[in-house]
């Protein structure tokens, strides 16, 4: 009570004004929120005698991703009859709403069971919604924004290809030229700070920051999503763009993460308490939203499993990925929910290797898709043959299976087309003093998946099929020694092995032929060949000595070049032709563009010490152009989508191909034409600059001299007897030289 002295006392306690008191030591009002309380829809409807079994399932699911309330879960039940029946939903109250969130980010869209997938929302949203007015009325129309198309530079008039190049610190974007140099269409210096990649369908550029990574596209090149992932190393769309994996080797940290957006982009925190400490996140492409985070594998034993990358691998519907823990287990999850199918990993006990089909087979006689699948093997154990097993998903039921015998490694290769698997097998001897290669052929898209085994006598060390559907073919590198070569610290060989190339294509049943079977066209010897780089159109291929310093090789072959000697021996063998022998000194990469036409050939200076640059060639091997580039790092081709043709179309086009290519040769020769006359416009412009910067010092000459003769300035008199001669300048040339011998008399 303020101003209160011993003259004033109040009469009675009433009278006692303790206003100042209250207001000092106050307690601010809570104000009550239910913004921690989600209703969680779609539950099992179930009688009394189940409601704490599903009381308990759901505490347990819930807790993964927040803590609820002792006694946290309500749900409402309603009379059915002579018993009451829960209603099918539940309100459940958490700690804070920071779980809250975590719970309807991680489980709304979850499977419960088959026939339950839960629905979470917060509960603040049903008291919005029971406040929403009678009437309807409509939302203030915004206005539209266009976006612009992702892939507009598969409209390019001209047909081009864009690549980009990191060299220093600069990230150019050029169209490829094939009768001048590069197009340039963006620069930036420090675009990136790691390196530069592609998404896989050339919709999106990606730059890595110490800070996570940015999406790139559009004709502007703009920013379009940003994905935080400090200390982010590597990162793998899935087939169609539609996710992304990102990985770095810094565990996640909030604090860090908080402490790295600072005060104002705390609204960018993609993390939640559930993703400390994990490694590896999937991200939604087109949003930028965190769908889930990942540890690293574990083993049977506990221990961090051996894993490479990319850690996932999807299926080429996108539904589905899968990882493995090497050594005992398979996880196989379903996109989006990124739930466990069947809630629980496959049990594979050493499970080495797993590859998916990358495309959706058919049934041959209804047309109908076939469940998707993927391949696995495991190796030899104790009595136990080494296994490899094809399943399909997401049933996991068992498609074909088949033992091997004495084998120390083996690999997956898929057909592109997904109508075959190669398993190559690399075997000892009895005597296990030496190694030799077996391939494994299934034919996954026939019946019951017959096998074929193609026996090699060494070691097959490179194998790839021909990315066509046309032919079934395939190439082969081996060597009697299959032994790694040295390498130095920047993953250069040191030394060049000799190596062989072999061709082998799949002969149908027919009179000649008489059983189904793949058969060797052609061998290629004493080669220094490492790396085989088909052309993505199939039949040219590219035999290249990457990476080593005694040898830089790049052969180019046409499988189909000489049809008549093949036609002649009736060997198809024959029409294999070596179309040129070609070095790039320090070739460290090569790449096929999209279209088949063009190869780039490049030194980084990542790994090679000197002579940086690319060269560009035609599928010929002849060389068009040679770009030294200092500091270069990268040269990636843009990949492009999937072409819209149809088969009908393509036959048309091919039926036509030499009035499409009269038309494709005046438009080149009309481009070539514009280019010589830009140059002579750029010539011109040039010499009518230096006729006027001329006139104009003359023109100041003459001024300078008239004001110095007004001046008083004597000029020097010019000698009188000056006169102009000729000075006349014979050249000799040698047209023609000869020489002839003859002999003396009597020889």
């Amino acid at each position: 009570m303020a101003g209160l002295t011993i003259d004033n006392l109040p009469a009675s306690e009433e009278e006692i004004d303790f206003s100042d008191l209250e207001a000092r030591f106050a307690i601010p009002e809570q104000e009550e929120t239910l913004e921690n309380v989600v209703v969680v829809d779609n539950l099992p409807i179930v009688e009394p005698e189940k409601e704490e079994k599903l009381i308990k399932l759901l505490k347990k699911t819930l807790g993964k991703h927040g803590k609820v309330k002792e006694d946290g879960i309500h749900m409402p039940k309603d009379n059915v009859g002579a018993t009451t029946k829960s209603k099918g939903y539940a309100f459940v109250e958490l700690e804070t709403p920071k779980d809250a969130q975590a719970v309807i980010r991680n489980l709304n869209g979850f499977p419960l069971s088959k026939a339950h997938v839960l629905l979470v929302n917060p509960f603040m949203d049903v008291e919005k919604f029971t406040e929403l007015e009678d009437r309807y009325q409509a939302p203030p129309a915004e206005a539209f924004a266009e976006h612009e198309h992702l892939r507009s530079w598969v409209g390019d008039e001209f047909g081009r290809d864009q690549f980009v190049m990191y060299a220093g610190n600069d990230v150019n974007v050029y169209w490829n030229e094939t009768m001048q140099a590069a197009d340039e269409i963006v620069s930036r210096t420090n675009w990136t700070e790691a390196y530069v990649q592609w998404s896989p369908l050339g919709s999106y550029m990606v730059t890595m920051h110490p800070q996570g990574l940015v999406l790139w596209g559009g004709p502007s090149w703009n920013k379009l999503v940003r994905f935080i992932h400090l200390g982010v190393r590597v990162a793998e769309f899935s087939p169609s763009e539609r996710y992304l994996v990102t990985m770095s080797q810094e565990p996640i940290s909030l604090e860090k993460v908080v402490q790295k957006l600072g005060a104002d982009e705390q609204h960018q925190n993609p993390y939640t308490n559930d993703d400390e400490g994990n490694l590896i996140c999937i991200w939604d492409v087109r949003t930028g939203t965190l769908l889930r985070s990942f540890a690293p594998p574990v083993g049977a034993d506990g221990t961090a499993a051996k894993a490479g990358w990319p850690q996932f691998k999807w299926s080429p519907s996108e539904k589905y990925f899968a990882r493995m823990a090497q050594g005992s287990s398979l996880a196989i999850y379903e996109a989006p929910s990124m739930a466990l199918v069947d809630k629980k990993s496959m049990k594979v006990p050493g499970i080495q290797d797993f590859a998916w089909c990358p495309k959706v087979l058919t049934d041959s006689r209804t047309g109908a898709a076939r469940p998707e699948m993927l391949a696995y093997w495991t190796p030899e154990e104790g009595n136990l043959p080494a296994r490899v097993s094809l399943i399909s998903v997401p049933n996991k039921a068992l498609v074909r299976t088949k033992n091997l015998f004495s084998v120390f490694a083996a690999a997956l290769h898929w057909h592109p087309e997904g109508h075959m698997l190669c398993v190559r097998v690399q075997r000892y001897t009895k005597s296990k003093k030496s190694k030799f290669t077996n391939l494994e052929i299934f034919h996954t898209g026939e019946k019951d998946v017959p096998v074929d085994v193609v026996e090699l006598k060494d070691s097959a060390v490179v194998f790839d099929w021909e990315p066509s559907t046309e032919n079934t073919r395939f190439a082969i590198l081996h060597t009697s020694d299959p032994t790694r070569p040295p390498m130095n610290a920047t993953g250069m060989t040191t030394v060049a092995a000799k190596t062989s190339v072999s061709f082998y294509a799949l002969e149908r049943k027919g009179k000649v032929v008489k059983k189904d079977g793949f058969r060797l066209l052609k061998t290629i010897e004493n080669k220094t060949t490492t790396a085989l780089k088909w052309s993505p159109r199939g039949r040219h291929i590219v035999l290249a000595t990457l990476r080593t310093f005694p040898a830089y090789d790049l052969d180019f072959y046409d499988l189909d070049f000489d049809q008549a000697a093949a036609t002649k021996s009736g060997d198809p063998g024959d029409a294999i032709t070596s179309l040129a022998a070609n070095e790039h000194y320090g070739v460290t990469d090569l790449e096929w563009d999209p279209s088949g036409r063009f190869v780039v050939s490049s030194a980084s200076v990542w790994r090679h010490p000197m002579e940086h640059g690319y060269t560009l060639w035609n599928l010929n091997g002849q060389q068009l152009r040679s770009v030294p580039v200092d500091d270069f790092k990268q040269l990636f081709w843009r990949p492009r989508p999937n072409s819209l043709l149809s088969d009908a179309q393509r036959r048309d086009v091919r039926k036509n191909l030499k009035a499409y290519a009269k038309d494709f040769d005046d438009q080149d020769e009309r481009r070539l034409h514009a280019a010589d006359a830009e140059l002579m416009a750029h010539r011109r412009r040039l010499i009518s600059e230096w006729d006027t910067w001329r006139s104009q010092v003359e023109a100041l000459l003459a001024s300078e001299t008239d004001d110095a003769v007004a001046a008083g300035y004597t000029l020097p008199a010019a000698a009188a007897d000056s006169e102009d001669f000729v000075v006349d300048e014979i050249v000799e040339e040698i047209i023609e030289e000869k020489e002839e011998i003859i002999g003396h008399r009597g020889q």
